[in-house]
């Protein structure tokens, strides 16, 4: 929450508060600032905590609820994702790094489309696409409804994109 709220502007001491450690502390651990906000946008992408929250939800649920539970989890991570990663773009830094960071983006993609993957299998047979390509369409929506510079104004709620997504566009499904 700091480094949302903050940015690129929050200071090493004001992020050794937050933790109740030492200012010294930090830099025994990371070089520089540029350096443990690298990390924080690195724990953000770890893909872990987004499949638990999936594989939390129940199996037994109808596929528009399940959908709209996982819709629900995505974007929250993706906001979280596209505050901390807005920040980081304002930091100075070269060009390892961000090769680095990009890498870990794409793996943490992937990992998340795997983990929505394994939610839609078993209604393999319920899909018009294989469920990996539902996967990408739900993950677009979700992204395209949640992103500042791509949504329209008055968000569309999970049940609204689930809605489109099992349904298309049209009144009769055609």
């Amino acid at each position: 929450p700091l480094l949302i709220e903050r940015g690129a502007a929050v200071t090493t001491a004001e992020m050794a508060e937050a933790a109740g450690i030492a200012e010294g502390t930090i830099f025994r651990v990371f070089p520089d600032k540029a350096s443990l906000l690298h990390a924080a946008v690195e724990r953000t992408l770890d893909p872990s905590p987004f499949d638990a929250d999936l594989s939390a939800i129940d199996p037994a649920l109808p596929l528009a609820d399940r959908l709209e539970a996982a819709a629900d989890i995505l974007a929250g991570r993706f906001e979280g994702m596209t505050a901390l990663i807005g920040m980081l773009r304002s930091i100075p830094h070269d060009d390892q790094p961000h090769v680095e960071m990009h890498r870990t983006a794409t793996e943490s993609m992937a990992a998340v489309i795997d983990s929505l993957t394994r939610l839609l299998e078993p209604h393999r047979d319920r899909l018009s696409v294989d469920p990996s390509r539902a996967a990408v369409f739900l993950r677009g929506l979700v992204f395209t409804n949640g992103h500042p510079l791509l949504a329209m104004p008055g968000r569309m709620s999970s049940a609204q994109l689930v809605e489109v997504l099992l349904n298309g566009i049209t009144r009769d499904g055609r």
